[in-house]
């Protein structure tokens, strides 16, 4: 299975260097991995494709590779600490060994960087888990994201491939395992990946407020309080179709040890249908 894919956010990927961008298959295999865990997969057919080490090791039935990486570096725009979209990235300019190293143009590969990727089996993957690694396989292209505030719709992918207009979009995540809630920040379709991430800075705002949950919060929309934390369950995510890029806001109990963000705030009442 080969694919061509695009940044169309920033994405903050890097390794022990902080200062230099570095697009890793491991990555990639961790959130195929993830998509195919919340798609339904059991402990027994995740470890069945992906491998496992306790007991007696598993190798893993599969292999990733990254190619013709066509990196784009380029200066972080600026914005207002206190903007929707600054609620977005605020968190990505202060973090690392000195303030403001993430956001350095070497640092993070900007929108418009490519690469081809390689999801290869080493080993037959079995005949009942196939079309549910397929299937984890695109909603990591189409609903994945990779590193630093991935949840907040950084480091989000698109296939170049891909014409999907808005309703083809809708009809595939209908078809997508009734687990996974997904639905519109705001109904619109924006004119740029920018503009998205900040209607979905403004939405997740106004959710938190609404909800009284601080970044402290120990809730499904994730938290981190000294040693104690835990990532969202609910992704937001800049979506790009035929007639723009859609705020697209992806939800699963299955992501979260926290009570149902679904029961305590009512989330399924505060999105737009696809």
């Amino acid at each position: 299975m080969t694919m061509k894919l695009e940044f169309i956010t920033p994405a903050f990927l890097c390794g022990a260097n902080q200062n230099r961008a570095e697009l890793r298959p491991a990555s990639i295999r961790g959130e195929i991995r993830w998509w195919f865990r919340v798609l339904g997969a059991s402990a027994a057919e995740e470890r069945a494709v992906f491998g496992g080490v306790s007991g007696s090791p598993d190798a893993s039935k599969i292999v990733v590779r990254v190619r013709d990486v066509q990196s784009k570096h380029e200066a972080f725009p600026r914005f207002a600490p206190m903007s929707d979209f600054g609620y977005i990235y605020y968190f990505a300019s202060v973090s690392g060994e000195r303030k403001g190293i993430r956001i350095e143009p070497t640092a993070y590969f900007a929108p418009g960087t490519r690469f081809t990727l390689d999801v290869l089996e080493r080993r037959p993957i079995p005949e009942a888990s196939r079309a549910r690694f397929a299937q984890s396989v695109t909603c990591f292209a189409r609903l994945g994201t990779l590193g630093l505030r991935g949840t907040r719709g950084c480091g989000a992918l698109t296939d170049t491939d891909s014409n999907m207009t808005r309703a083809d979009f809708a009809a595939w995540a209908k078809s997508l395992p009734s687990s996974l809630l997904s639905g519109l920040a705001e109904d619109r379709v924006c004119d740029s990946a920018k503009s998205c991430q900040e209607t979905l800075g403004g939405f997740l705002r106004r959710f938190r407020k609404e909800c009284r949950l601080s970044g402290k919060s120990e809730s499904a929309l994730g938290f981190s309080e000294g040693k104690k934390r835990e990532s969202s369950a609910l992704r937001l995510r800049p979506i790009r179709v035929k007639e723009g890029f859609l705020p697209v806001l992806v939800y699963t109990d299955q992501a979260c040890s926290q009570s149902s963000l679904l029961t305590n705030s009512n989330l399924k009442f505060q999105i737009h249908n696809l």
